[in-house]
């Protein structure tokens, strides 16, 4: 199983592409592509889905957004809009987004059409790296941690090994990836309209209320390694703290809580929760 994630930049800049197979592993990587280029990636590795930074086409709801656009708002999750009126979408902004139209034609010539509803297996998906790791983090990014730090943190919580990439561009194409694995195992959301695109994000649970920020504190820059210890297992992409044990002080209830939030979202932390004899969220009992 393998997930192909492209980051999608304006013409000059090109695209960055993250290709991960089913244990996490980054299997290729590229920058600065053309559409077609990708297309060629495409081709090369023979991905399961391919799952791109950017909408498909213009919108189609009236105004400057699409539905997937103000549902993920309602999260607390801001997002630029879709417009669909064609003078809006003459400004230089939208130039990435066309962009993106350029390189879901080239996967849908290549057999995968865009993502509307059902198994994402053999589709093209939208996906909005920003969404992903507020979902996957359970909140949104803390103030003082920079979105580079924080990003390959839920990327390195996944087990996505991500001192190789080169750019916060291939950062976001690895978090595009990522979503593609839990879309490909059923474990995903797709809201919006399915006419105009749907943002596909990396959970079939959603709260009822905001994401809150992360309440933990940032991680310290230049923290020197000191002999006998190593970083702290809690899994929070935040954290910077060394311990001569598996966690820090008082970080294991960081972990249980971390594994609390994404026991909604898949096996691999009930499995944890239960090796470790801590017990389940309430409603899960």
């Amino acid at each position: 199983m393998i997930a192909l994630g492209v980051d999608v930049g304006a013409t000059r800049k090109g695209h960055d592409a993250v290709a991960l197979d089913d244990t996490s592993t980054v299997v290729a990587k590229a920058r600065r592509l053309t559409a077609e280029d990708v297309g060629e990636l495409i081709e090369k590795i023979g991905p399961d889905v391919v799952a791109i930074d950017a909408p498909p086409a213009w919108g189609r709801s009236p105004g400057g957004s699409r539905l997937t656009e103000r549902e993920i708002r309602r999260f607390g999750i801001q997002s630029f809009g879709t417009p669909s009126d064609p003078r809006k979408a003459e400004n230089a902004f939208y130039d990435w987004m066309r962009a993106g139209f350029l390189v879901f034609e080239v996967a849908a010539r290549l057999g995968f059409d865009r993502y509307r509803s059902g198994p994402a297996k053999g589709t093209a998906i939208e996906v909005f790296p920003h969404a992903t790791v507020v979902v996957l983090s359970g909140c949104l990014q803390p103030k003082g941690v920079r979105k580079r730090e924080w990003r390959a943190g839920v990327l390195a919580a996944r087990g996505v090994e991500a001192n190789g990439l080169r750019s916060m561009d291939q950062v976001d194409a690895a978090l595009a990836a990522l979503t593609g694995l839990f879309a490909l195992r059923g474990r995903f959301s797709a809201l919006g309209d399915p006419r105009e695109g749907v943002i596909v994000l990396p959970s079939a649970w959603l709260p009822a209320r905001p994401y809150a920020p992360c309440d933990a504190p940032p991680k310290a820059e230049g923290q020197p390694h000191l002999p006998g210890l190593s970083p702290c297992a809690c899994g929070d992409p935040t954290c910077g703290e060394l311990t001569g044990g598996e966690f820090a002080r008082g970080h294991d209830a960081k972990r249980k809580a971390i594994l609390w939030r994404l026991a909604r979202t898949g096996d691999e932390a009930v499995r944890e929760l239960r090796r470790r004899g801590w017990d389940l969220p309430a409603e899960m009992r």
